[in-house]
């Protein structure tokens, strides 16, 4: 059994081992880009855009975006460019469109999709950091006698690292620069505008880009959305509200479903009983002792799996924990790839004035998630309240002057981005239209007949929904421990 040590996980930011904006206008990218068959399918087209390290000092150094294209399906049909704005922060937009997933098959007839790898991730001169410090955070868990001291001492250490070997982009990694480097991207596609698809931590850039080039937008979709106006507590809050909500209904499936592993018994007294071995040290991997299984890590284990949701698999792993008997041929979370520390700080200035101030809020993520009793988030802005490097797209309500009604699409229950943020964005906004899937899980537009239809209707035809639509919710199609959760852990 291998259980997904989520908040740990997080810790490995953007780490390989070993080692002010300007104002709206004409991007200043390369004319064109050179494209050829990419390496690892040569039905898509891979190439480079050339953007300065800081959009306020170009002539103070470039890096190199990586784009990849699949060209429209139907050219006869084509309506023009669909920028595909990977989650994360971390997700590569070149895979998506290397894979060919994500939109259906009447947007891929309509438009060239492109997708890119934002500046300081993957393909695009990753921030790179000293594995050692990761491989080795303090405690993070106030009852377990964490220190605020501790933690910020690491954040800093952590972030001086990234610096030595990642060089000055790291003042720079924020969301408002991948938004100018989207610009570029536009101006070199020959486009006078584009088509925006933004998932997750995605719909953050898509709003980034609205708000400087509102008129060079045809269209926008914010799946999952993600609310950048949130002070410390409100974003710690809602993240906590939003794992208990979705716990809740695994715990009601788990009631009714006899296939449920845990069925019947009461799931959330079976996760509570965990919890407290886990906050005792008394958990650990079944038939492993080596291997502890902390307080942050049976909460990132929950959390990771309501993104599917992924139900059936939960028992399994709660079941498996509980009894310390693996079941043979039970499939469970892989290992959770990294996040990018640096891009989420670069687009927060979260702060713990105190030890008092800090705890404070991890009783309130337990207050607000009694069962769950808190989030991934909680490591995550942890580490950004003092981390050294510039924060430069800090936290404020989105405002839009312009451009195309936006289509915002949000499951009741999402993990991650929750409902409540995307009320509040469609609300900055204005011009909008809030869809709601009446379900589960992070990412909707493909959930059903309803969300597909109006996905195409909004690109293809330009119609939005009526406003406050709702999509009927559909059961999850895997309920059984056939496949696996998503194996990145954030937005």
């Amino acid at each position: 059994m291998r259980v997904s040590t989520g908040p740990r996980v997080a810790l490995a930011v953007v780490l390989v081992a070993g080692i002010g904006l300007a104002g709206a206008g004409t991007a200043a990218a390369d004319s064109g880009i050179e494209w050829a068959p990419c390496p690892e399918n040569a039905a898509v087209e891979c190439g480079e855009v050339t953007v300065p390290i800081d959009w306020a000092r170009p002539g103070k150094g470039t890096i190199d975006i990586a784009v990849a294209r699949r060209k429209a399906t139907d050219p006869d049909a084509r309506i023009g460019t669909l920028l595909f704005l990977p989650g994360g922060p971390g997700g590569s937009g070149v895979n998506t469109v290397l894979a060919g997933g994500r939109l259906p098959a009447d947007i891929a007839a309509r438009f060239d999709i492109v997708g890119f790898d934002p500046r300081g991730t993957n393909r695009s001169h990753p921030v790179v950091c000293d594995a050692a410090l990761v491989a080795n955070p303090p405690e993070q868990v106030p009852d377990l006698g964490a220190r605020l001291s501790e933690m910020t001492a690491y954040s800093k250490r952590l972030g001086r690292s990234c610096r030595e070997h990642t060089g000055p982009l790291i003042d720079h990694v924020d969301t408002a620069s991948v938004a100018r480097d989207m610009d570029a991207l536009r101006a070199a596609l020959g486009e006078r505008q584009v088509s925006l698809y933004g998932i997750s931590y995605g719909t953050l850039t898509g709003q980034m880009y609205a708000e400087r080039f509102p008129q060079r937008v045809r269209a926008m979709v914010l799946d999952s959305v993600f609310d950048h106006s949130l002070s410390t507590t409100r974003f710690l809050a809602s993240e906590a509200r939003a794992a208990e909500d979705g716990f809740g209904q695994f715990v009601a499936w788990c009631e009714q479903d006899a296939s449920c592993a845990l069925h019947g018994r009461d799931a959330a007294e079976v996760y509570a009983g965990l919890y407290e071995k886990a906050l005792a040290g008394e958990l650990h991997v079944p038939g492993d002792p080596t291997r502890p299984v902390g307080p942050l890590d049976l909460i990132g284990v929950a959390v990771n799996h309501l993104y599917g949701p992924h139900w059936a698999e939960l028992a399994v792993l709660l079941d498996e924990l509980d009894s310390q008997r693996p079941q043979v041929g039970a499939q469970v979370a892989p290992e959770l790839t990294p996040m990018p520390l640096a891009s989420f700080c670069g687009d927060h200035d979260f702060d713990f004035r105190s030890q008092r101030e800090w705890t404070k809020a991890w009783r309130m993520m337990n207050r607000e998630a009694p069962t769950v009793r808190g989030h991934f988030a909680w490591t995550l802005v942890t580490l950004c309240a003092e981390w050294p490097a510039r924060t430069g797209n800090p936290q404020h309500r989105t405002d839009i002057d312009g451009g195309p009604t936006v289509l915002l699409m949000n499951a009741q229950y999402d993990p991650a981005t929750p409902h409540e943020w995307a009320t509040s964005v469609a609300r900055q906004i204005g011009d909008s239209v809030l869809l709601t899937y009446d379900g589960w899980g992070h990412g909707v537009h493909n959930r059903s007949e309803c969300t597909l239809g109006a996905l195409n209707r909004y690109l293809i035809d330009g119609i939005a929904p009526a406003p406050d639509t709702h999509c009927a919710a559909v059961p999850p199609a895997q309920l059984t421990t056939a496949g696996s959760p998503p194996t990145t852990i954030g937005w």
